[in-house]
């Protein structure tokens, strides 16, 4: 992925094998967080 930006969503992030996101990952974003924990698409 390039950049910093996030990812689109979960679906985008699982297929790049990026899965789960980390708040300290770049790709990350608050919305792919549902239960704001720091770890999205888990």
């Amino acid at each position: 992925m390039a950049g910093q930006r996030a990812w689109a969503n979960c679906s985008a992030a699982r297929a790049a094998g990026a899965a789960p996101v980390r708040r300290s990952d770049p790709g990350y974003g608050p919305h792919l967080d549902r239960d704001n924990d720091g770890v999205g698409c888990e």
